[in-house]
């Protein structure tokens, strides 16, 4: 693979890097949105409903809203994910880039040596 091949690639991956943090954060705001969410409306039933109606929705309302809590979890757990991917995905770029250099520097060598090797 030439230096140009490897340094392409190396810009690829911190594109792609960078997409994975910034969808990262979008769920993250996703998830601290969710969280805790219904809430409130255990809160409301008390002012609407008395008795069992109240119990009842009160009780559907936790309910809910702990499977609300769970999926704002997931989301954060899929961030956390992607961040991991990201930074894997950022320090294959600076591999990708050291052996451009590498690459670069064997090939300056190489043509220094045949231009000496020309003279002698």
């Amino acid at each position: 693979m030439t230096p140009l091949e490897l340094r392409r690639q190396a810009t690829q991956k911190r594109a792609e890097a960078d997409e994975m943090a910034a969808d990262a954060d979008r769920l993250r705001v996703q998830a601290a949105a969710l969280q805790g969410l219904l809430i409130p409306l255990v809160s409301t039933s008390q002012r609407v409903w008395v008795g069992p109606a109240a119990s009842e929705f009160e009780a559907k309302v936790r309910s809910s809203s702990g499977a609300v809590d769970a999926q704002a979890s997931r989301l954060r757990s899929i961030a956390t994910e992607l961040e991991r991917k990201a930074t894997d995905a950022r320090r294959l770029a600076a591999t990708l880039d050291a052996a451009a250099t590498v690459a670069e520097a064997a090939a300056a060598v190489a043509a220094n040596s045949a231009v000496a090797g020309g003279v002698i």
